[in-house]
């Protein structure tokens, strides 16, 4: 090969040499932002060995808790007695209460075992004059500012409903058998009345909304829970200003648990059982506190007895609200994050039994405008 065939063949190795080089990708630039890992890939919190690599937490197996809220004020430190808790000396101050108190008129047995249709109602209160008369001087006081006047018993039920109507005939037969308590002590006993039947009248539509098989014993549950406030307002006279307006549940069985080491929950159940009233009654006066001091998770009952007693809880806490602050609109009743201590754990009872939908339900239009009507007229 010629001196000048050698120069022309490495020429060509190269050109091909360059034309190689020239074609291989160039790198792309490392970016500084922090890499991603995939949930899948991530490392264990085991194998985390460095500052660099931190713990991960599954993202696929749990969401992370939720902080629980600041306790309330009043919350903190309260403590709600309950029956099994109280010493000889309680009891028997409880028990002399309830056996002080008059003999329960015949009507309220047969309340609380039923009288849950427009008929059977009128019918029971028919056969007593004095307490039709009582009924109707109720519904046509100032108390209630009807717009015109209520002339019968079935009138009057046509008007205000079963729920309310049984709510009046109970109020009125402990009336017809008490007649030395003070006017203080009347004061108190009309609030505690006006906030039983509101409760029971809203204790029977949302029982009616949520498709509850008998939302009449759910009315009846929440009537007869105030049974052992009414007790109290009646045996102890100082006891009057536990029902003022403002006082929210925690001061008023505060208050109660001072004077006589139990609550209106313990009275009212001994003072039902005393008398003779359903066990379903019994036992729903007794556990009727229990939403105000447990979370959901320590909440004892399951299933419908939860439900119940959740429900009624709400009612009660709605009567109250009604009587004792003067709420007008049902959808301004917060039920969702309030800090009001007695709905402070409210949210998470209705999610755990099932009556998540209430908070959208209060604020839904057509219930919103039957609940405020009832509001209305026993707000008067």
């Amino acid at each position: 090969m010629s001196f000048n065939a050698l120069w022309i063949v490495l020429a060509a190795l190269l050109v091909v040499t360059l034309w190689l080089f020239l074609r291989k990708p160039k790198p792309k630039p490392r970016s500084n932002a922090p890499r991603t890992v995939s949930p899948v890939s991530r490392p264990n919190a085991k194998g985390a060995e460095s500052a660099e690599l931190p713990v991960f937490e599954s993202e696929t197996v749990a969401a992370p808790v939720e902080a629980r809220r600041p306790l309330p004020d009043e919350l903190r430190g309260f403590h709600l007695i309950m029956q099994s808790e109280m010493d000889d000396a309680a009891r028997e101050r409880i028990k002399s209460i309830c056996t002080n108190m008059p003999e329960p008129h015949p009507v309220q047995r047969q309340l609380a075992n039923g009288l849950d249709t427009p008929d059977d109602l009128m019918e029971a209160v028919a056969s007593d004059a004095g307490l039709t008369a009582s009924i109707l001087r109720t519904v046509n006081s100032a108390a209630f500012s009807l717009a015109s006047p209520i002339t019968s018993v079935q009138h009057a039920i046509t008007y205000l409903g079963v729920s309310v109507v049984k709510g009046l005939v109970a109020q009125a037969a402990v009336a017809e058998q008490v007649d030395d308590v003070t006017p203080s002590q009347q004061a108190a006993l009309s609030r505690i009345w006006k906030s039983a039947c509101t409760a029971s009248a809203l204790a029977q539509m949302l029982g009616q909304e949520l498709g509850v098989e008998r939302p009449s014993v759910l009315a009846t549950k929440a009537l007869f829970f105030n049974l052992g406030d009414v007790a109290l307002a009646m045996s102890i006279e100082e006891s009057a200003a536990w029902y003022k307006d403002g006082v929210s549940i925690v001061e008023r069985v505060a208050a109660q648990q001072q004077a006589c080491s139990a609550n209106a929950a313990i009275v009212g159940s001994m003072l039902a059982d005393l008398w003779h009233l359903p066990q379903d009654i019994v036992d729903a006066i007794e556990s009727g506190l229990l939403p105000l001091v447990t979370t959901a998770a320590d909440h004892p009952m399951q299933g419908d007895a939860r439900r119940d007693n959740v429900l009624v809880y709400l009612a009660g806490r709605i009567g109250d609200r009604v009587t004792y602050r003067g709420l007008r609109d049902i959808a301004e009743l917060n039920v969702v994050d309030s800090e009001e201590s007695g709905l402070f754990y409210l949210p998470e009872h209705l999610n755990g039994a099932g009556l998540g939908r209430i908070p959208q339900l209060l604020q839904d239009p057509a219930f919103r405008r039957k609940a405020n009507r009832a509001l209305a007229t026993l707000n008067g």
